[in-house]
């Protein structure tokens, strides 16, 4: 069994801030990544394209598809975002737990796009390094303590999150061992059978010949 401690630090881990990397995008070639984050996990996009990407550039994020929470490029669209200029932002909270999909698109059918490819720059914020706590300090006239303990609040409730995720996930993995492990049990039965089987089958054979050729 996993111990707690080594499941809080797993979950700390997943909180941790994303680097930023690049990547082209051609209207041929979508760009996808994934991010496994439990439900109600707060998600932040931030990104940096050419201006002449605006509104040509899309982002589209979609929930895991039922059951195995596993990614789905079909699934049910959670947002939607058209670059808004050369720096911008998109969130979204997971409703479900798993695996979403964020996919970066070029709008083809857009009257500025010429059919160019555009260099983009991405990372993802999880969590309360997804917050915006200077505006919340603003919005909420918080001092300089309220905000620290709001943030050490938000952290904890992230983590616990993370933990109960990840435990499910553990169970998760757990039954599909176990499972498994009885499918090759009984098929090592069944193999055992048969050769047991198949040994008695010899012998009769050579019984029967033996005694055919001794009466001869």
């Amino acid at each position: 069994m996993v111990s707690p401690l080594l499941i809080l630090l797993a979950a700390a881990q997943l909180l941790l801030p994303v680097e930023g990397f690049y990547f082209f995008l051609s209207k041929d070639v979508p760009r996808c990544f994934i991010e496994d984050v439990p439900h109600d996990m707060l998600v932040m996009g931030n990104y940096k394209v050419p201006r002449d990407a605006k509104d040509v550039v899309v982002f589209i994020v979609t929930e895991p598809a039922q059951g195995d929470r596993k990614h789905d490029i079909n699934g049910e669209e959670l947002m939607i975002h058209h670059a808004n200029g050369a720096d911008g932002k998109f969130a979204f909270t997971a409703h479900v737990d798993g695996e979403h999909l964020i996919c970066a698109y070029i709008n083809e059918t857009h009257p500025m796009y010429r059919a160019q490819n555009f260099k983009v720059e991405l990372s993802f914020d999880v969590g309360e390094h997804a917050t915006n706590y200077d505006d919340m300090a603003k919005s909420e006239h918080l001092s300089a303590i309220e905000l620290e303990v709001r943030k050490l609040v938000d952290l904890v409730r992230d983590i616990r999150s993370q933990q109960q995720y990840l435990r499910e996930r553990e169970v998760s993995f757990r039954d599909v061992s176990d499972s498994t492990n009885s499918s090759v049990l009984y098929w090592s039965l069944l193999q055992f059978v048969v050769l047991i089987a198949s040994g008695v089958w010899q012998v009769y054979q050579l019984k029967t010949i033996f005694n055919s050729k001794k009466w001869d």
